[in-house]
């Protein structure tokens, strides 16, 4: 690494904080989603980290994560649950690595996996409640019924999305969920869950369900209306300047003209090596970093580098931080908060610290 480079810090004490947080908090247990690369802060990083402290059930969006994990072989031990649907030509490596739990996204892909050799105890049920994306469908329920009845089936678990931001219409699916819940027989699932980070802030401990689906949350990511003052943001952007100019004399800020800057009022300008060849995307522009603890306009960007509106105290080589407060980039940026960490592609290293 370059000594101007930067890399995005990842702190295990704020992640094991903020896991162990929401356990005391809602007395439950925590299933970690670690999707889309652990929301950006590296999927192999989080869950050593994790495995290390004592939590070994994460859940991912595609096998392709799993398998990625199961390569390192301690995680082998770990149980895995995949959201999406799976391709029976993967069928007979999942009968043979127990690690991996597979979800039955419609009553067809659950009759297909049973069918196919592959135990019920390494299946979750997903059911879906109107939300469109994947489920079995309500209508199926009472085939459903007779179908574990009949192959007296008992499951790894069964799990819905709460995607309703209404509150009561929230509440509504819960209770949707746990009478569906007690008609298959509660005691046929090992693991029962349906919240979400923002559905365990709005609706707390639910006696029915054994765990809680935390995504955001275990990464400190909150936005206003959703917060919780014990977690703790868990990544940094970091890096150092790579240079400093005073551009009086020049009409050109890189690519832009200095009369098209939203801001004239700088003595000097501070480059660093992020850009949006790293992910790190122009919207960024007029928002805010942080250097020698003092907060810095950012006014233009390449696919390479970052230009930054400083003054005579920064020097070469002081240390910049980049979203300091990851709670307010909807107000800087209009990005939402998980949208922003993914997108920083493998040219930011990411470390465990």
């Amino acid at each position: 690494m370059e000594i101007t480079s930067f890399y995005i810090e990842i702190s295990e004490k704020n992640l094991i904080n903020n896991i162990n947080y929401l356990k005391e908090k809602y007395k439950k247990s925590v299933l970690p989603v670690i999707k889309a690369n652990a929301y950006g802060h590296g999927i192999e990083l989080i869950a050593t980290a994790l495995y290390k402290n004592g939590y070994k059930e994460f859940s991912v969006a595609r096998l392709n994560e799993a398998l990625k994990l199961l390569k390192n072989k301690e995680l082998k031990k770990c149980k895995i649950l995949v959201f999406e649907t799976i391709d029976e030509s993967y069928f007979s490596y999942i009968k043979n690595h127990d690690s991996i739990i597979v979800t039955a996204n419609s009553f067809r892909e659950l009759k297909n996996l049973v069918d196919n050799g592959i135990s019920s105890k390494q299946i979750q049920l997903k059911i879906d409640f109107g939300f469109g994306r994947n489920g079995i469908e309500l209508l199926d329920i009472l085939k459903l019924k007779s179908y574990i009845v009949n192959k007296n089936l008992e499951f790894s678990g069964i799990y819905s999305h709460l995607y309703a931001t209404d509150f009561n219409e929230g509440k509504e699916l819960i209770d949707k969920f746990s009478e569906i819940v007690l008609f298959l027989g509660k005691e046929k699932f090992q693991m029962i869950h349906i919240q979400n980070s923002v559905g365990i802030l709005f609706y707390g401990a639910q006696d029915f369900m054994t765990h809680m689906r935390s995504g955001i949350f275990i990464y400190g990511l909150q936005e206003e209306g959703f917060f919780h003052e014990g977690l703790k943001q868990v990544f940094q952007l970091k890096g150092k300047v790579a240079g400093v100019r005073d551009i009086e004399e020049s009409k050109y800020l890189a690519y832009t003209s200095k009369e098209d800057l939203s801001n004239h009022d700088y003595k000097n300008i501070v480059k660093i090596k992020i850009g949006y060849g790293d992910g790190f995307l122009k919207c960024n522009e007029n928002s805010m970093c942080i250097i020698n603890k003092k907060t810095y306009k950012i006014l233009s960007m390449t696919m390479d580098n970052t230009f930054i509106a400083g003054d005579d105290s920064i020097s070469e080589g002081d240390e910049v931080i980049l979203y300091p407060d990851i709670n307010l980039i909807r107000n800087n940026t209009e990005m939402h908060i998980c949208e922003v960490l993914p997108l920083i592609n493998d040219r930011i290293e990411r470390v465990l610290k």
